[in-house]
């Protein structure tokens, strides 16, 4: 029997005929379909590739192989080797709409910026428009620096889904990146008063209470997004900054460092590992890179223009651009 099934974890799962495990020849494909499924281990871009050479795997899950060394060869560093794995999928499976969305992340932390744009666009068209085609479109774009854009993406989200906790999250995170302080913080509280069990909304409220100097609120808020999921690279991240900032070194060089043991295909983990990386070198003089950690980090926001100044309308949720002199 031939499967291609979809992986319930962050890659995608692999099967070869019934029986090949069995034979004395295949012993290894096991661990090679292991290690291959998780794409985050230092074996992993050999173990797909031994499994697409091996002769055994079906032509229609070569995709599920080039996309699981793509994202293999990412968290290596590799970002050449992963946009041609990436290209490859697509090749083989063009309706899979993640692998869009995947390259489209490479092609950011590349900075090829026209690139990235044109895959999010197909990723949106190929997935539809879900909430998790907003939210994704919308972290990239806050990473770009295209903060507006970002907020936009996030009202479609939240149309489709007015009490996702996840979506109330990330519009406190930009209104907070846009400088509309008081408006985040409403929002993270919000988040977290609806949905007191998720951590993407104590880790906004963290976040946010942080940027306005609130250290107290932001260490119980982080602590508490910690609780609620462990394995969270930027929550590391953030609490090591946080550390930092009330002259616990040793903490915060401890937290860095457990921000860089976590694997993730986020990008705002990828971000967040990046920022631990610098400050760990700031407290002790080097950071050597893990293997999952890329050499170099993603091209810097656009900052948004000088003159140009916000104004944050509550009706509408939203803020425009106002003269500065008002």
């Amino acid at each position: 029997m031939l499967r291609s099934a979809r992986a319930s974890s962050l890659y995608l799962s692999l099967m070869v005929a019934t029986g090949v495990l069995a034979q004395p020849a295949f012993a290894g494909m096991k661990q090679d379909l292991a290690d291959c499924t998780a794409a985050d281990r230092k074996a992993s871009a050999g173990a797909c590739s031994r499994v697409m050479n091996s002769g055994r795997l079906p032509r229609n899950q070569f995709y599920i192989g080039h996309y699981n060394r793509g994202w293999a060869h990412f968290h290596q560093g590799a970002h050449d080797e992963a946009l041609a794995d990436f290209d490859k999928s697509v090749q083989y499976n063009p309706g899979y709409a993640d692998t869009y969305l995947s390259r489209a992340i490479i092609q950011h932390v590349r900075g090829v910026r026209d690139q990235s744009r044109a895959d999010l666009d197909l990723y949106l068209e190929k997935k539809g428009k879900s909430v998790e085609a907003h939210l994704n479109r919308a972290r990239i774009f806050r990473h770009r620096g295209e903060l507006d854009v970002a907020f936009s993406e996030l009202q479609r989200a939240g149309a489709l889904d007015p009490d996702n906790a996840r979506i109330t999250a990330q519009r406190a995170i930009v209104l907070s990146d846009l400088g509309e302080a008081l408006p985040a913080l409403s929002e993270a509280e919000k988040a977290v008063a609806a949905h007191p069990d998720d951590a993407v909304a104590h880790y906004a409220h963290a976040l946010v209470a942080f940027r306005v100097d609130d250290l107290a609120a932001a260490a119980t808020s982080i602590d508490k997004t910690l609780q609620l999921k462990e394995r969270l690279p930027e929550a590391h991240a953030l609490k090591g900054e946080i550390q930092e900032r009330k002259g616990e070194s040793d903490a915060a060089a401890a937290s860095y460092r457990r921000a860089r043991q976590i694997s993730s295909k986020s990008l705002d983990a990828y971000v967040a590992q990046e920022t631990a990386r610098a400050r760990l070198e700031a407290l002790t003089g080097s950071a050597p890179a893990p293997a999952h950690v890329a050499a170099t980090a993603p091209a810097p926001p656009v900052p948004a223009s000088a003159s140009e100044c916000r104004r944050f309308i509550p009706a509408a949720e939203t803020t425009i651009a106002v003269d500065c002199a008002k």
